[in-house]
């Protein structure tokens, strides 16, 4: 049983990173029979790890249809980036005056990332993005806040897949930046607003039309994330 449930999260995990770092767009169909193939487990270690996506919102099961990654619409993204400006904006509270010099080292280190990977590679461009603002969160050592923010965070990356432009993310790593400043700094209004403001402007940023061009198979991504997981 602890194996089936630690084959389930790995699965989890890939498939979680892959649609947090774009690899994977809205609807896009996840069939069981490929996924036990790449990932070398059962049918129902990826039902189950289907079912942790579900509860994410990061896919959509459907009776005789099978899992899609999920689609969410223009109104729930809305909900989604609303709620997650007001969570992280207490993570900040907690934060500001209380990270210790590790904890900045290791924001910094993934802010450097970013900066790395922006032009170059977009999915590990992702992963460092997303990985600063959940670090933050995981520093507050809040159960109940990570619980809650963490599928906000994943579902973001849905929605700005879905409506963002398409080089909105340009000066998020400079942005990350002042935030650690300011929290290290202990300056909580400083940092509240640089938070609010980088989030806003992402947002702002975060719908349009245009559409994303997608030439990345299934099988090249699930190979990838099988990997590196």
């Amino acid at each position: 049983m602890l194996e089936a449930r630690n084959n389930a999260q790995h699965v989890y995990d890939a498939l979680t990173s892959a649609i947090v770092e774009q690899a994977l767009a809205p609807e896009t169909k996840l069939p069981e029979e490929l996924i036990c193939k790449q990932f070398g487990v059962s049918r129902h270690i990826v039902r189950s790890a289907f079912q942790m996506l579900a509860a994410d919102g990061l896919v959509d099961i459907r009776q005789n249809r099978g899992a899609t990654v999920a689609k969410p619409s223009f109104e729930h993204g809305m909900d989604v980036l609303r709620i997650r400006m007001e969570l992280e904006d207490v993570v900040v509270r907690y934060l500001a005056g209380n990270l210790n010099k590790a904890q900045a080292a290791q924001l910094r280190e993934s802010i450097n990332k970013e900066h790395e990977y922006i032009h170059i590679d977009h999915a590990l461009y992702m992963r460092h993005a997303y990985g600063f603002h959940r670090s933050l969160a995981r520093m507050t050592e809040s159960k109940i806040l990570i619980r809650y923010l963490d599928p906000l965070l994943s579902q973001s990356s849905l929605v700005l897949y879905l409506y963002g432009r398409p080089r909105w993310t340009k000066c998020n790593a400079d942005e990350h930046l002042e935030i650690v400043s300011a929290l290290e700094a202990g300056q909580e209004a400083k940092a509240c607003k640089l938070m609010r403001n980088h989030l806003e402007a992402m947002f702002q940023r975060a719908f349009s039309d245009t559409a994303k061009d997608e030439t990345t198979s299934l099988i090249d991504v699930l190979e990838r994330y099988a990997k590196v997981s």
